[in-house]
């Protein structure tokens, strides 16, 4: 913990020594100490093999977790949660990362028969959650279906009016295939949706072009999600759908103007930074003008970010705003204030310091300067204004890269003018590539890697990525980097829109946008009051270094005395670990820092020191920190056709090298029975389905929230729409007889019921769920059963396998066994080499260790395909410098 605090205490050296007998200073300094030692927050990065997937392929990822101010690989939490959510924002799995020294990896496979679109992943620590889910890590994965291009829509709309609390939309859609073929005359449902409500349902019919104009409106409301769901029916059994984003009336944006520092004073020549941000968090670009003001015209640049610099001469002033779709609406500006402060910041990269000027209309001479940089405090002065004016000079040696806050309080500590700036310096950690060997077919690729600072060797941590170029761009602006990650929006609340862009390079231009991000997101890590009164952040969630298993004691007889208090042990697996605790009168346990992974039985014994071993034992299964999250949704639809064209190679190859303990949900096989499987098999008075699935095989299922989420996109030909109540289910290659209608038979023990019910039936009560989907295999339920058979049976005695005798055996997940990447070697012949190699990722090494002679040599195999590779590096050392290099190998 030294390290975490070394910062801070060698900042102190710059204060002037008469602070040390002011209150206000002391106060601030000491909560800045009290910080840092009791609270230093950690934060948490992940790096992608890449950030556009095909459907069933594997998500590779590297972690890393820093903590304290100068943010170093953490020597905190050893536990990190990774969550993974589809484009609807359903929790799909969550991955329980072990981590050591800061780093760890992991991966998710992409369900083969998921829902294509913008996929979702969040990581965070337990210790995390104390500050805030706004500093969680969250990334965005653009996911395809590989065989999804017989429909490739393309919806532009024209114009957007409102009225009456209404919406209308005027549009034009053209549907082609992956071909460019038009879909000549074909008919395409079309569904609109406000969150999970289902708002609008229409059908269009497309002209010989592929092509047709239509409207709709819809309900003038502020949903957190808005999108179309637009369907084609690729035969008459099997309906492609695609979605896309739909923007919300102007009204309903949040446009917000924002004087530099808070205040703009009458007479004096201000800066007023605006963002628009749409409900669903998509940035808004608009032009405007201030009206009565001359030269006053304005527009917002790709982050929906702007600003004007006037000289108000009255208080009020409104701004006429527009966008792109024909909309306007009149908006007022913050009160011009009469009397008051203000202050200007200027961080001239040309010099030394960054200067603060503020400007007042009353000599106010009890005002006290601080800055810092994420809680380590680089300068503080006291002050006054003369003429009207106070101007200070930052030294920008003191400064740490990343986000500067600059207040100014008064004589009671109440903040009155705030500005946040960011640092931005040449990284001390650089990074250097050397290859050899050409990109030919199956080649051998050697690479050299050097690691410095300051032009000496440097030892580091880093993780390494190859992709074939063609087939995956380099999307580091719009999803960000570790630079980005640690250093800017893991900083600010709300989202920052492609923040990797501010990290291209250092050009004017590029910084005057990054400077917008400073003027438009506030920082929230901490308030001033709490400052002043030394109110650290409240702390609900501990430090995780293992496995924690809680559970409850009981009165096995329900005696009138009750607990007394005992001890309770653990023995993990065959013995991997045994751990041993006590419980009090309440009989609530916890068995802390276990270090197992997968998910194993766990026999857990309690004896109490009155009733001995007449005592049952539950274990409380953890319930998810996110069951769900708000949808996510593209504008337009993406197709990257190199990446597509490969899905058929790229899915047998990984198939054929994947992990053993994957199972083809297609090709499952019984390989024994136990006493429990036999009395299951029973209770199928109908037989076993074509498919079995098991909701404790199934990752994250501890967070669906109903049944149909267990079928949903794990199994082939199987399409499931959840839309509030209402549930749809297509079992492709069924027929459909007359009367039937086409949603499949639904069986809960064995009882004929409607989807509604099933809907009710907790996923945690669920033993298995069939499917039925062979006519061959569902002719036993007659023309019932004519559209297939989903068939659900529930657990018995609740699920829960009772203790006996204050022993109770659990299964309880450890951590999740990271697969290990596949990379060929094609120095020799084999049966595993002959197929067609044309992966997208060619090379993965989720953690790369550099020594401490600042170099290291790996080797890979090019695919057959690939003539540019496109090489990313991240990572850093022990110190927290940051390091990261990008190279297109040709």
């Amino acid at each position: 913990m030294k390290k975490l605090l070394f910062g801070l205490f060698a900042y102190f050296a710059f204060f002037p020594a008469v602070f040390a007998q002011e209150e206000l200073p002391t106060q601030i300094q000491t909560y800045f100490e009290n910080y840092q030692k009791e609270t230093p927050p950690e934060k948490a990065y992940l790096h992608f093999d890449k950030h556009t997937y095909t459907l069933g392929e594997d998500v590779w990822f590297s972690a890393y977790v820093v903590a304290g101010s100068v943010q170093i690989p953490s020597p905190l939490s050893q536990t990190l949660y990774v969550d993974l959510f589809d484009g609807d924002g359903l929790l799909l799995e969550q991955k329980i990362v072990r981590i050591e020294n800061g780093r760890g990896k992991g991966d998710f496979q992409l369900p083969a028969f998921g829902k294509p679109g913008t996929y979702r992943i969040k990581a965070y620590t337990s210790w995390m959650r104390n500050f805030g889910e706004d500093y969680f890590f969250n990334q965005k994965l653009n996911v395809i279906d590989g065989q999804g291009g017989s429909f490739l829509p393309q919806l532009k709309f024209i114009e957007i009016s409102s009225t009456e609390g209404k919406v209308t939309y005027r549009a034009e859609l053209q549907a082609i295939d992956e071909s460019g073929n038009p879909l000549s005359s074909k008919k395409i449902g079309l569904k609109a949706f406000g969150g999970n409500e289902e708002i609008l349902n229409q059908e269009l019919v497309l002209n010989q072009d592929g092509q047709v104009s239509f409207s709709f409106s819809i309900p003038e409301k502020a949903y957190p999600s808005q999108h179309v769901v637009l369907g084609f029916f690729e035969n008459e059994n099997y309906e492609v759908t695609q979605k896309i984003r739909l923007p919300y009336s102007l009204s309903l944006a949040d446009i917000q103007f924002m004087p530099e520092s808070g205040n703009w004073l009458i007479g004096k020549n201000s800066t007023i930074a605006f963002r628009g941000v749409e409900p669903d968090g998509t940035p808004l670009t608009f032009t405007g003008q201030i009206e009565g003001v001359e030269n006053s015209t304005f527009e917002s640049n790709f982050a929906g970010l702007g600003k004007i610099t006037l000289m108000p001469n009255q208080a009020d002033y409104e701004a006429q705003i527009q966008n792109e779709l024909g909309q306007s609406i009149t908006l007022p500006l913050p009160k011009a204030l009469s009397k008051g402060l203000t202050m200007q910041v200027v961080n001239n990269p040309e010099t030394s310091y960054l200067t603060a000027f503020v400007q007042g209309t009353e000599e106010n001479q009890d005002l006290l300067l601080v800055s810092q940089t994420r809680g380590i405090i680089n300068y503080m002065i006291q002050g006054g204004l003369t003429n009207g004016v106070w101007g200070v000079r930052i030294p920008k040696e003191n400064l740490l890269m990343g986000i500067n806050q600059i207040t100014v309080l008064d004589g009671k500590g109440i903040p009155l003018l705030e500005r946040l700036v960011y640092i931005n310096q040449e990284p001390e950690l650089s990074l250097e590539l050397s290859k050899s060997g050409t990109l030919g077919s199956r080649d051998l690729i050697k690479l050299s890697i050097q690691s410095q600072v300051d032009g000496q060797p440097a030892a580091g941590s880093y993780s390494l990525s190859v992709v074939d170029a063609d087939q995956q761009k380099d999307e580091s602006e719009a999803s960000g980097t570790i630079f980005s990650s640690l250093l800017l929006d893991s900083d600010l609340k709300g989202n920052v829109h492609s923040p990797g862009y501010y990290f291209q390079n250092q050009s004017e231009e590029t910084q005057e946008a990054l400077d917008l991000v400073m003027l438009t997101h506030g920082w929230t890590r901490f308030q001033w009051d709490q400052v002043t009164s030394n109110q650290l952040p409240k702390i609900d969630y501990f430090i995780e270094r293992g496995i924690n298993i809680e559970g409850q004691i009981t009165d096995a007889e329900d005696t009138r005395k009750g607990l007394s208090g005992g001890k309770v042990s653990a023995v993990v697996g065959e013995g991997i670990e045994i751990i041993s605790s006590e419980y009090g009168p309440n009989g609530r346990f916890i068995l802390r820092d276990l270090e197992y992974q997968d998910s194993v039985n766990v026999t857990i014994t309690a004896e109490d020191n009155r009733l001995k071993n007449f005592v049952d034992v539950e274990v409380i299964q953890p319930e998810p920190v996110f069951k769900g999250t708000e949808g996510s949704y593209q504008s337009e639809i993406v197709w990257p056709e190199a990446l597509a064209a490969t899905y058929q190679e790229r899915t047998l190859m990984q198939r054929m090298n994947e992990d053993p303990d994957i199972l083809d949900l297609d090709e499952v096989t019984v390989e024994g029975q136990t006493i429990e499987a036999e009395e299951e098999e029973i209770r199928k008075i109908y037989g076993a389905g074509d498919v079995t699935l098991d909701p404790e095989k199934i990752p994250g299922s501890v967070g669906f929230t109903n049944v149909f989420q267990l079928i949903q996109g794990r199994v082939s030909g199987v399409s499931v729409y959840i839309a509030g109540t209402d549930v749809s289910v297509n079992i492709r290659g069924i027929g459909s007889l007359g009367g039937s209608g086409t949603q499949p038979l639904f069986l809960l023990d064995n009882t004929p019921v409607d989807a509604n019910t099933l809907l009710q039936v907790s996923p945690r009560d669920v033993a298995n769920v069939d499917v039925f989907k062979d006519p061959a295999r569902s002719a036993i339920f007659g023309a019932q059963g004519a559209n297939g058979v989903i068939a659900v049976y529930t657990k018995s005695g609740a699920g829960v396998s009772p203790s006996v005798g204050g022993t109770l055996v659990s299964n309880y997940g450890g951590y999740s066994i990271p697969k290990e990447f596949y990379t060929p070697k094609y120095d020799e012949k084999t049966p595993e080499n002959a197929i067609d190699d044309k992966r997208a990722t060619i090379y993965w090494n989720p953690l790369l260790e550099i020594g401490e002679n600042g170099e290291i040599d790996l080797e890979y195999y090019n695919s057959d395909v690939a003539k540019r590779q496109l090489l990313i590096i991240e990572g850093m050392d022990a110190e927290g410098r940051l390091g990261r290099l990008v190279r297109v190998l040709e």
